[in-house]
């Protein structure tokens, strides 16, 4: 080995594998540059893209981020889809304020947003050599460089870096992999100087995205392999980093007023929501994700329903996942214990898995490649490790030349290479498609022909292209096209409104038809009432043929459903300037919500509209007004009745239906009420009692 120089680092290294082994060797940052560059270059075909899938949500839709340095405070209060009308608990608030900062000094350019994931890639790569140099310190440095090297070239990241988007697991990545590498100094030395801006980079990993936990999991797993503790000692080294974590928590509980979010009832994300096939589908995609981690072709932007159908227990595929995973735990588990690079490997692995399974077993939601953008530093570790181990390849410290190491071992760097062009290849073409949304749900259609959402964001590209295309013959065709794939995206998922709202607006822009638009409309509205779109253009179309009334309905409906919608709010606050503003749909009801005299009957069909729709409450609030206002309008009595008992008030329902007897003793209405609530309660004595009464009344 060639003479140390002066500025080398000198070392005292513990085997990955518990072997004492102690010499010195110089740390070889250059190869990590060497790292960063490579990575670089493989996503260097990225920088002249346009925006693309959830880039409009991030970024082009948060107004947030519009507002350049100024949406910075009201993004750290915010979750990360707060513009988009779903409320999943998701706070990121690191990345949109990147997003924020390049928009305010580069006027929404996503070339230079693209540069910037393509460079923080890079820095990640780097620190992730040196960390790993760290880890396997015993082993010639040539094999971090090599895990790193296959890292930064494996073609399930390409979503992640090609997608602007993908900010948010990157930061989180880089930090984490910062957090590391200070943490480790920091029980080499015992200095807090090491120690705090671990724990910043510990707080800027979870502002980037929660499942940087897995990361601050993974950092007693690092200490025990670098250092001669026990896992408990390791844990306890870890609590700091924990407690950081728990303020984070904390702080967004404080600003989002949850943990968790709500769940959409959406079964396009969420299509293994049945409990009897959340946790088979979840064993059934543990060897999926094995399976895209040795051979990642084909890749899609898109697994969502019904690209991968959910599977029962009597499914080969989930008891295959069943034994795959149990085996990998146990095996994980005594391999750790024994500080084999095994356990290493399987630990990254296992433990930054958790966020993926959890997001299927708990919630029912899809795959998505990013899920194994950190697990598959687990699969490097072990791919390059037992490669080693076949070739039986000596990868202790070299005490000769880093090129007569190569040359003695040509077969096992053959090999790699190999591997590594396969997905060098396979990366730089996997780019390509990300270009944006049209080459991407184009390129992908051809693997996603049973995804209803792949056919859905196909068609919604040839619907826009009609809406501005000048050549009618092209028009024509752009829509037929974007409708064909409307028509299959229904046939895989007959209640997807958004294909339906789809429908609905070629027939309103493109192809004129008032009819039709309006009946696609009510499908989508009937599908999925919570799509706002749909209430939209709704408004707009009624606006067109003159019934005001109906389209302030409309307008103010898309407001309801999405506070953030700046279209039907203007639309809406157009016509309440003119005085009409409506809540009722006067299409459905025989209430006119816009009337003066707001009489006795009024408050009654107002309270029958409300009933008719399943909000009880609000129906009680206007019936209770009904008989204010009139003692005598008994229908308005035995409808409150009715709701009381809807809502399991039943004293009150009680209370209600003996007033109508103390005007009325007769009622068979209020004495069937009473029996009724009094069985409902469980009284059957009471029940039969007021059954008798009624059955006398009847046979006088």
């Amino acid at each position: 080995m060639n003479k140390i120089k002066a500025k080398t680092a000198k070392r005292t290294y513990s085997s990955a594998d518990n072997k004492a082994v102690k010499t010195t060797y110089p740390i070889k940052y250059f190869w990590g540059f060497i790292i960063a560059a490579v990575a670089f270059l493989l996503y260097a075909n990225t920088i002249g893209h346009e925006y693309a899938l959830d880039d409009s949500g991030a970024i082009t839709g948060n107004h947030y981020v519009q507002e350049g340095v100024k949406g910075i405070f009201n993004l750290m209060k915010v979750e990360f889809w707060h513009f988009s009308n779903i409320h999943l608990g998701y706070y990121r608030p690191l990345s949109l304020i990147t997003f924020a900062i390049e928009h305010h000094f580069f006027h929404g350019n996503p070339h230079i947003s693209h540069l910037i994931n393509c460079l923080i890639f890079a820095l990640s790569g780097y620190i992730l050599f040196i960390v790993l140099n760290k880890i396997f310190n015993s082993y010639n440095p040539i094999f971090s460089f090599l895990i790193a090297l296959l890292f930064i070239a494996h073609p399930i990241h390409t979503e992640i870096v090609a997608n602007i988007k993908g900010r948010d697991e990157l930061l989180s990545f880089f930090n984490v992999s910062l957090m590391l590498w200070f943490a480790l100094k920091y029980v080499d030395t015992k200095k807090i100087l090491y120690l705090l801006p671990g724990l910043l980079f510990c707080y800027l990993g979870m502002l980037s995205k929660e499942t940087a936990l897995t990361g601050v999991l993974l950092l007693p797993v690092f200490i025990f392999y670098y250092k001669d503790y026990t896992l408990v000692e390791c844990i306890k080294k870890s609590i700091p980093f924990l407690v950081v974590v728990a303020l984070f928590f904390i702080q967004k509980n404080f600003l989002l007023g949850t943990l968790s979010g709500i769940i959409p009832s959406d079964i396009v994300n969420y299509p293994y929501t049945n409990g009897n096939v959340k946790l088979p589908t979840t064993f059934m995609l543990f060897t999926f994700c094995i399976r895209l981690l040795f051979f990642p072709h084909p890749l899609r932007y898109d697994y969502s329903y019904n690209q991968i159908p959910a599977v029962h227990m009597n499914d080969g595929l989930a008891w295959l996942g069943i034994i795959l995973f149990l085996t990998g735990v146990f095996f994980t588990v005594k391999q750790t214990l024994k500080k084999t690079t095994w356990g290493f490997a399987l630990s990254i692995f296992y433990i930054t898995l958790i966020p993926a399974l959890a997001f299927t077993v708990l919630r029912g939601g899809i795959f998505a490649e990013r899920f194994l953008f950190f697990p598959s530093l687990g699969f490097c570790v072990a791919t390059v490790y037992g490669i080693s181990r076949l070739m039986k390849t000596d990868i202790s410290p070299v005490s000769y030349p880093v090129k007569e190491w190569i040359k003695v071992n040509n077969k096992f760097i053959a090999l790699l290479s190999v591997v590594f062009i396969l997905y060098s290849i396979k990366t730089i073409s996997r780019n390509s498609v990300w270009k944006d949304n049209f080459t991407l749900f184009s390129e992908d259609i051809k693997t996603g022909k049973n995804s209803a959402q792949n056919q859905h964001h196909y068609a919604n590209q040839y619907i826009y292209m009609a809406s501005v295309e000048k050549d009618s013959s092209k028009k024509i065709e752009y829509v037929n096209e974007g409708i064909r794939a409307l028509r299959q995206s229904l046939r895989v998922h007959p209640r997807f409104g958004e294909s339906y709202y789809l429908i609905g607006l070629a027939y309103q822009i493109i192809i004129p038809n008032t009819d039709s638009a309006i009946y696609y409309y009510n499908k989508a509205i009937e599908t999925a009432p919570g799509y706002s779109d749909s209430y939209y253009h709704l408004g707009i179309l009624y606006q067109n043929i003159g019934k005001n009334n109906v389209a302030s309905y409309y307008y103010n409906e898309a407001v309801k459903y999405n506070p953030q919608y700046e279209e039907p709010k203007k639309a809406s606050d157009d016509l309440k300037a003119m005085g009409i503003d409506v809540y009722l749909n006067p299409l459905t009801s025989r209430v006119d919500s816009t009337a003066t005299n707001k009489d006795s009957k009024f408050y009654y069909e107002l309270g029958n509209y409300y009933a008719s729709q399943g909000n009880y409450s609000v129906a009680a609030n206007n019936f209770e007004k009904a008989v204010a206002m009139d003692g005598n309008n008994e229908n308005a009595y035995i409808n409150l009745a009715n709701c009381y008992g809807m809502m399991k008030q039943y004293d009150k329902a009680i209370a209600v239906s003996n007033k109508i007897l103390a005007k009325n003793p007769k009622s068979t209405f209020a004495l069937k009420n009473i029996a009724v609530v009094y069985n409902a309660m469980g009284n059957t004595e009471k029940a039969n009692e007021y059954i008798q009464k009624l059955r006398e009344i009847e046979a006088k």
